[in-house]
C-alpha cells in the first residue's frame, strides 16, 4: 500500500528535498506541497493524504495553531511535526494538540521512514534523539515492573494516544478511576506528563505486551 504525504514547509528547497527523499521508497509518494499554514487549510480536505509533514515555523499561521485548527475541524488524517525545536515543550504542545509525530530536520532518512510508517499505522513517533533525552532523564525510572497489571494496560493505552474517557470505556471503569490509574502511574514512574510516561512505556516495549 502506498502512503500519501502533504508537504507543508515555507521552504520550496526543502519540500523539493523532502520529496526527492521520501519517493525513493516505493511505498512513499508526495500528493501535495503548501508553503503556508493557510494553504494547508485550504488543501486539506481537497487532497487526499494519509500523512501530513507539517513545520511549525509557518510564515502566516504557526504549525501548532494549524494543527490546533485542523483538530477543531474533526480531521483525521496523521500529522507529522517536523522542525527545528529540539524543545520538550514543543513536543508536549504538539502531542496535546493531536500530532501523531515529531521530527527535527537534520533527522536521518531511514528515520524518516520509519515515522512515516509507524505514524500511518497508529503509533506515535518522536525523533529518537528527544526520546532518548527523556529516557536518558528517567535511567532510573525505566522499569515499568513497578505498575500493577491493570496500570500496566493503562499506560499501554496512554502509548497508542488514548485519552481517559477512551481508557474508560475500554476497561469498562468509571474516567475517575482512569485518572487515579493515571496519577499512580505518573508517581512510579516519576514523569510529568502523558508524553513522557508514553515514552518510557514504548521503550520497554509496553505496547507488545498488553494489545
Amino acid at each position: 500500500m502506498v502512503i500519501k504525504i502533504l508537504l507543508a514547509d515555507d521552504h520550496s528547497l526543502m519540500r523539493e528535498g523532502l520529496k526527492q527523499l521520501l519517493e525513493m521508497e516505493p511505498d512513499l509518494k508526495v500528493v501535495g506541497q503548501v508553503g503556508t499554514g493557510g494553504e494547508l487549510l485550504d488543501m486539506a480536505d481537497r487532497i487526499k493524504a494519509d500523512v501530513i509533514l507539517l513545520d511549525i515555523n509557518l510564515p502566516d499561521i504557526s504549525g501548532l495553531e494549524v494543527l490546533k485548527l485542523l483538530k477543531q475541524r474533526g480531521f483525521e488524517k496523521k500529522v507529522i511535526m517536523l522542525t527545528i525545536h529540539d524543545d520538550w515543550e514543543y513536543v508536549n504542545q504538539s502531542i496535546k494538540l493531536g500530532a501523531s509525530g515529531y521530527l527535527l530536520k537534520d533527522v536521518e532518512a531511514q528515520s524518516l521512514y520509519t515515522a512515516i510508517r509507524d505514524v500511518n499505522a497508529g503509533k506515535t513517533y518522536i525523533h529518537p534523539n528527544l526520546a532518548f533525552d527523556i529516557i536518558a532523564q528517567k535511567e532510573k525510572a525505566l522499569s515499568v515492573d513497578r505498575l500493577t497489571s491493570r496500570e500496566k494496560e493503562v499506560l499501554s493505552m496512554i502509548s497508542r494516544g488514548l485519552n481517559n474517557d477512551d481508557i474508560a470505556e475500554k476497561l469498562v471503569i468509571s474516567e475517575k478511576t482512569v485518572r487515579n490509574h493515571v496519577s499512580n502511574i505518573y508517581r512510579k514512574l516519576q514523569v510529568k506528563d502523558r508524553t513522557q510516561a508514553a515514552l518510557l512505556g514504548m521503550k520497554n516495549g509496553i505496547l507488545h505486551k498488553y494489545i
